[in-house]
């Protein structure tokens, strides 16, 4: 079984809780392992019917798939998505960009750059020269639908925006349901709960706790959690690790929610480099975007 959907991104706009909600519809299949990066350039499953294991416990869902959220800009990723499933529903979730690219660099900072070799910038602006790729490529959406557009039709592609996942997640979730072609009366649980996806992230507590987490995390992501996955499949460790909650409990006691205010300087550079890509979103949407300041 192939998906019949893909959730392609943005980072930090609630594609978790997206995924959860998905999930949680007794139509919907989700694969067994988040983001399992198959149609992402540097991929680790090499082959479709190693992909296919992802959704072998398909059972009469009608809709199955799953979500990744570098697929959205990932050169190349649309191209090969079309060779494989050119019928495939999209999705996409769209969040202010000086917002997403704050809360990404909060993201990427706590996993440390994802191990980075060069030395960890200092702020968040030191971030943005060290690592423009990654903090201010996934948030140009204008760019990257383009580019999605000229493999797939308008119909095919479904775009969320995180504003309204915040101000209404009941009409979003029955909207993606309806787009699906499942029954868009269910209501997942968490439309009734303070979801964490959707509310403001975590920072740092103090310099002391932040180190103290970093090298926590380090420590788990390296020599942990990778003979774990080795030894139990990537399958079984994913569903280990989040019944574990680890990453929960170190937040809980080394970190506060919510972020400390982007430099006003900063946030106006960041919506002067995205204005065009905006504008063009707009057109493309038809969707009035002049709250995104």
């Amino acid at each position: 079984m192939l998906p019949t959907f893909l959730g392609l991104g943005a980072p930090k706009a609630a594609t978790t809780w997206l995924a959860r909600c998905l999930d949680r519809h007794p139509d919907v299949f989700v694969a067994d392992v988040k983001e399992t990066k198959f149609f992402s350039w540097g991929h680790t499953i090499r082959t479709l019917d190693d992909y296919r294991e992802h959704f072998a416990s398909v059972d009469r869902e009608a809709a199955v798939g799953e979500i990744m959220t570098s697929y959205l800009y990932w050169e190349g990723t649309a191209e090969r998505v079309h060779e494989a499933l050119p019928d495939a529903q999209l999705f996409v979730s769209l969040r202010n960009p000086m917002d997403q690219v704050y809360s990404h660099y909060w993201h990427l900072r706590r996993q440390n750059f994802h191990q980075d070799e060069r030395p960890r910038p200092n702020s968040f602006e030191d971030a943005l020269e060290m690592y423009p790729e990654k903090l201010l490529r996934p948030a140009r959406y204008a760019e990257h639908l383009e580019r999605w557009l000229m493999h797939f039709d308008r119909e095919q592609l479904h775009v969320l925006f995180y504003d309204d996942i915040q101000a209404r997640p009941a009409v979003v979730v029955q909207q993606l349901y309806g787009f699906l072609g499942v029954d868009p009366s269910v209501q997942p649980s968490m439309l009734q709960t303070n979801d964490k996806s959707v509310r403001r992230g975590t920072s740092p507590r103090n310099s002391v706790f932040e180190r103290l987490y970093t090298g926590l995390y380090d420590g788990l992501t390296r020599y942990v959690y990778p003979p774990v996955k080795q030894w139990v499949g990537p399958a079984r460790a994913e569903k280990l690790k989040n019944m574990l909650r680890v990453r929960e409990t170190l937040e809980s006691l080394l970190r506060e929610d919510g972020y400390p205010d982007m430099a006003p300087d900063t946030r106006a550079r960041l919506r002067e480099h995205f204005a065009d890509d905006i504008a063009r979103l707009e057109e493309r949407t038809d969707r009035d975007l002049s709250h995104w300041t």
